[in-house]
């Protein structure tokens, strides 16, 4: 059952000034974050030349949303959206702005990197999940084509984020780079300020475990939305092992110079932007069903040349083609919880599965850097493809393959032809 936008019908359903409009601040938001996160794990290595105080890092910044999901959702469900957005950037501006002011005065420590990486994932956890909760509003129907939207600003920024930062570290300090990422924030604020009001909603009298229960529950009892967790759970667990401790093989295994490294976060971002905007007509013309094992099975593709290949452009081309099948099925299940979870559950609904795909990732992290550090080079990249191919496996047998009826436009011809070009493409795979 498809249920109504976060706006009254009396509003009107797309707003597609408001919606460019956000995405323009969105995208110029992401490119200082691209820039904050090439600069943290270099500063972390600078600070303590250890693989794991890297690894580490990026398994604390997924602690948060294991710990705190369940509250935020339940939190964005009964306060304005808009408001908390606002209040969440404005508290991760000062925190970035706080690096570069401490290394100045040669404050700056391992220790302190921990506590803003820590903030800055609490902060942005509830942001990312009222991105999405504001996407029906903004959007209409056109789900798909918001949630790609969103993708393929967020990717393009990761693109040119990297290659601006690689290129700047041969003159600046790596802190300095961070006050690029101060401005940006201001920038998503004043747009921000001047998007549409959201309509006020019956205050809520439940006590908060209550909302949160509803929101647990709703999520358990939904065979394709728990389906969706689990597999984005196992996909989670080897991507965060793969991806903390690319940057340490860059540098180690590959002695790559920092314009190479940000040539490599670009590889990876551009591919995120073709699955972004590729799955637009994916979507239209193919079973959602049978894309997203496809989807899962070129992933692993991509995992698999990054552990066979020494050359230094391998991973970059490897992660590219990882991350655009990952943008493309996170726009693919994005619409399906839009399109399926009530609006006044979709919050908690959202922070739940969060809780769900992000629980394996710090293990998944730590597991990484001490792969990296026993065994050769890469073999973490191999503990990556295994873990994609089990989720091929529950895409096959859970109700995830029967996604996507609805979703093939046209009369018998069209979709015997679709049918007809799927099973050649799966045939010469």
């Amino acid at each position: 059952m498809k249920h109504a936008t976060l706006y009254s019908a009396s509003r009107k359903p797309t707003r597609p000034l408001s919606l460019a409009r956000f995405l323009s601040g969105y995208f110029i938001s992401r490119v200082g974050d691209a820039l904050y996160t090439f600069c943290l794990p270099l500063l972390s290595y600078r600070l303590t030349g250890s693989v794991l105080v890297m690894s580490s890092m990026f398994a604390v910044s997924i602690l948060p949303v294991i710990i705190f999901a369940p509250f935020t959702g339940a939190i964005l469900d009964r306060f304005n959206r808009k408001r908390l957005m606002l209040c969440t950037d404005a508290a991760r501006m000062g925190l970035i702005a706080l690096i570069p002011v401490l290394e100045h005065y040669g404050l700056l420590t391992v220790w302190f990197l921990y506590v803003v990486t820590l903030l800055l994932s609490l902060l942005s956890t509830a942001y990312d999940i009222a991105v999405v909760t504001l996407i029906p509003a903004l959007s209409g129907k056109e789900l798909t084509r918001g949630n790609a939207g969103v993708q393929t600003a967020g990717q393009l920024a990761e693109m040119i984020g990297p290659a601006i930062a690689g290129g700047l570290a041969s003159f600046l300090s790596l802190s300095s780079i961070l006050w690029l990422d101060v401005v940006s924030f201001v920038v998503i604020l004043s747009i921000l300020f001047r998007l549409p009001k959201e309509p006020k909603r019956p205050r809520n009298q439940q006590h908060i475990l209550i909302d949160m229960a509803q929101g647990f529950s709703w999520l358990i009892r939904n065979p394709v939305q728990l389906s969706l967790s689990l597999q984005a759970a196992i996909g989670n667990f080897g991507y965060s092992a793969a991806y903390a401790t690319l940057t340490y093989y860059l540098i180690t295994t590959l002695q790559l110079r920092p314009g190479q490294i940000g040539m490599t976060y670009t590889l990876l971002a551009a591919g995120g932007v073709a699955g972004s905007l590729a799955v637009m007509y994916l979507d239209r013309y193919f079973k959602r069903g049978r894309l997203i094992p496809f989807l899962l099975l070129a992933g692993t593709c991509g995992f698999l040349l990054a552990a066979w290949s020494r050359s230094w452009l391998a991973p970059g081309i490897g992660f590219a083609l990882v991350t655009a099948c990952n943008t493309a099925w996170s726009v693919l299940s994005a619409s399906v919880r839009q399109e399926n979870v009530p609006p006044e559950l979709l919050g908690r609904v959202l922070s739940f599965s969060r809780v769900l795909t992000r629980t394996a990732m710090p293990a998944g992290a730590l597991l990484g850097g001490w792969m990296t550090g026993a065994l050769t080079p890469g073999a973490v990249f191999l503990l990556a493809a295994g873990a994609k191919l089990l989720e091929v496996g529950i895409a096959l047998a859970s109700p995830i393959r029967r996604l996507g009826m609805e979703n093939v436009h046209g009369q018998g011809g069209m979709i015997g032809l679709t049918n007809k070009l799927y099973s050649i493409y799966i045939f010469h795979l």
